[in-house]
């Protein structure tokens, strides 16, 4: 084991400091709220610092009764897995066939794809909102879950290119095992090839659906009808600005974010690895 100089160890402590001061940051916020959130309105309105004196879970009761335009919060829970469930299967099935196709196979223009995959990245997408909402209302597609999973179909992404860079390193004499053995490349993509890419789907899978859960405009923009956590957070802290419960408030934030932190916290080890290797490796 190579031993480290003082500076490399002084460094290193010099960077342990800053995230931690940097994970203080964002820790403290939901700390605060959550304090809060066992406070009744009239003692937080006094002072907001200060541990709850009478400890109360009526604010987190009291959420789950809540309703926004008519949606309480399981209302706003099943929607949001609607649009998960929609919105992971066309944005993963369709950047894992474009990322295998551009990472497998030789063809003219292979590396203009990738290039305009990494440019169009780069290109804010507010830019194409009038058009796509103008498109939405011709042809039906306005205030529909459909609508939003058609969006999704897209093919590029941060999710291909973490594919791409997983393609790009699985051997492919598995697949000319199967070519030999007659499978056609719709086979060997589904049974040989797109098993193999699993660990690197699921991470892609993992970080797609905190992205869903976690936006807001795309449903605000073209389906406002449909009341997700995150449209819905939104919109209950616009329509209270100025007369909120805060502490319930809090507490039904609190409650939209517990299903992100499980799933981050239990896949944590799956999604570092994963999108490491198809990330990096690539």
């Amino acid at each position: 084991m190579v031993k480290k100089s003082a500076a490399e160890i002084t460094i290193l402590w010099i960077f342990f400091v800053l995230f931690v001061i940097y994970a203080i940051t964002l820790l403290f916020p939901v700390a605060w709220c959550l304090n809060n959130s066992f406070k009744y309105q009239k003692e937080f309105m006094l002072n907001t610092w200060s541990f709850p004196k009478e400890f109360t879970i009526a604010n987190w009761i009291s959420s789950f009764e809540r309703e926004i335009e008519g949606t309480n919060l399981a209302g706003m829970f099943v929607n949001s897995i609607i649009l998960i469930v929609g919105c992971s299967f066309c944005s993963i099935g369709s950047s894992a066939v474009t990322a295998y196709c551009l990472a497998k196979y030789n063809f003219r223009g292979k590396g203009a794809f990738y290039s305009l995959a990494v440019v169009l990245m780069m290109i804010p997408s507010t830019g194409s909102t009038a058009a796509i909402y103008k498109m939405f209302f011709q042809i039906g597609l306005y205030d529909t879950f459909f609508g939003i999973f058609i969006m999704n179909l897209g093919g590029f992404g941060s999710g291909f290119l973490l594919l791409y860079g997983f393609f790009k390193n699985l051997p492919w004499s598995y697949a000319e095992a199967g070519f030999i053995d007659g499978a056609s490349h719709f086979r060997v993509f589904f049974t040989v090839m797109l098993p193999m890419a699993v660990p690197g789907i699921a991470a892609v899978a993992i970080l797609t659906c905190i992205g869903i859960w976690n936006d807001y405009y795309t449903v605000y923009m073209y389906a406002p009808s449909i009341i997700t956590v995150a449209y819905g957070m939104q919109r209950l802290v616009a329509q209270t600005s100025y007369n909120a419960n805060y502490p319930e408030l809090f507490a039904l934030m609190l409650l939209s974010m517990i299903p992100v932190i499980v799933v981050f916290c239990v896949f944590q080890k799956t999604i570092m690895n994963n999108t490491a290797v198809g990330g990096l490796k690539g």
